[in-house]
């Protein structure tokens, strides 16, 4: 039964590795509550101290799949500028990636109630490639596990409003490599730049109850990924919702505000692939507190 697992989980996560050219960038499904985690101008929508954490676990149930910690702080220091700072550790199969990242924010007031917000990030990767955990004979190559830095900078801008937001960024500029290409042997792996496009609107249906439909792109040169978001804000403090990943999964979501100060989300996503007979589906738990 061991075997079986360690078969399938294997061969799961090298497809990941080979068609999706590894997982550039963690996924969220509550990306419109935890915006700052992939653009640096999003510091700037919170007008108070705020730490937020994010913990999302994918298909469960299959060894070494898909784990994201992450964890951001941001502080208001004038009327317009804003500072923050993010650590992501993301795990997946035998790698390990943590992130470090500083951001700045500057804030525009374009219109009556629309602030336009510019944000820049500067920091880098730590990246731990454990090769031990292959357990394969004696290899010039995978003998010796890996570790290095990858600096890297990112920018976003972000378009608020009380009625709806836009989103706009590149988390990554620069391209990195992971490992080593031999001979056209899908060896290497590596970060390309992705661009994130993001957005949303807030149909106030009654006093009680608001409709907000929201969308996640995510390009690059390898693939497109598509979330489409339907959510239903009752109060301004609960809200649930639907999340759609375009030919990839389905899932839904929760989301409280308690007094004001502190939210707390949950979403779930079953795979729409194969795999789903193998794993038991993908959760991710978020917290934010306002000081």
């Amino acid at each position: 039964m061991k075997l079986y697992k360690i078969f399938f989980s294997t061969l799961f996560l090298l497809i990941i590795s080979f068609n999706g050219i590894a997982q550039v960038e963690p996924s969220y499904s509550l990306y419109r509550y935890n915006t700052n985690f992939f653009n640096p101008a999003a510091f700037g929508s919170d007008d108070k101290v705020t730490i937020k954490t994010n913990f999302r676990s994918q298909f469960l149930g299959i060894d070494y799949a898909p784990e994201t910690q992450s964890i951001s702080l941001g502080i208001p220091i004038k009327d317009k500028m804003n500072v923050g700072v993010i650590v992501i550790a993301d795990k997946v199969f035998i790698e390990q990636n943590t992130s470090l990242f500083a951001s700045f924010s500057y804030k525009i007031q374009v219109a009556k109630a629309t602030d336009l917000l510019f944000g820049i990030q500067a920091g880098g990767s730590f990246v731990n490639i454990d090769f031990e955990k292959l357990h394969l004979p004696a290899d010039p190559f995978l003998s010796q596990n890996t570790n290095y830095f990858n600096p890297n900078i990112g920018v976003g801008f972000y378009l608020k409003n009380d009625n709806y937001f836009a989103s706009l960024s590149v988390p990554r500029l620069f391209e990195t490599d992971r490992v080593a290409d031999e001979n056209g042997v899908a060896t290497q792996a590596n970060n390309k730049a992705q661009l994130y496009v993001s957005g949303g609107y807030h149909f106030n249906l009654s006093d009680a109850i608001t409709f907000i439909p929201s969308t996640l792109v995510r390009v690059s040169e390898e693939e497109i990924i598509t979330d489409a978001t339907g959510t239903f804000e009752f109060f301004k403090k609960f809200d649930v919702g639907v999340n759609y990943r375009w030919d990839r999964a389905i899932g839904g979501l929760l989301y409280i505000t308690i007094k004001d100060r502190l939210k707390l989300g949950y979403a779930y996503e079953s795979n729409s692939s194969d795999i789903n007979k193998y794993e038991n589906g993908t959760h991710e738990f978020g917290l934010s507190f306002q000081f």
